[in-house]
């Protein structure tokens, strides 16, 4: 039970991290990807080209500024765990 407790909360800062790293990466398929199912159900299927790359643009922010968040407070907290768990190591040590 100890180790979980030890380790747990450094694989959930390693889990959020991956989480924000992809979604970074993804960000422009996946705001591609919304902003067409938006148009497929919302507009019907068309819409004028303009009103549509603004859409696609603030789709492809909120994936950017959400994985970065993401990326961020976990790299963040998993520096602090690290950090942490070595200054236990070299106690018992």
């Amino acid at each position: 039970m100890k180790y979980l407790y030890r380790y747990g909360f450094l694989i959930f800062t390693i889990i959020l991290t991956i989480v924000g790293f992809s979604k970074l990466i993804n960000s422009v398929e996946n705001g591609r990807d919304s902003a067409n199912e938006y148009l497929r159900t919302s507009m019907g299927g068309s819409m004028d080209s303009d009103e549509f790359r603004i859409i696609i643009d603030g789709y492809i922010l909120s994936n950017i500024t959400l994985g970065g968040i993401l990326f961020f407070v976990g790299l963040t907290f998993f520096c602090v765990s690290a950090y942490k768990l070595s200054k236990k190591f070299n106690e018992i040590s």
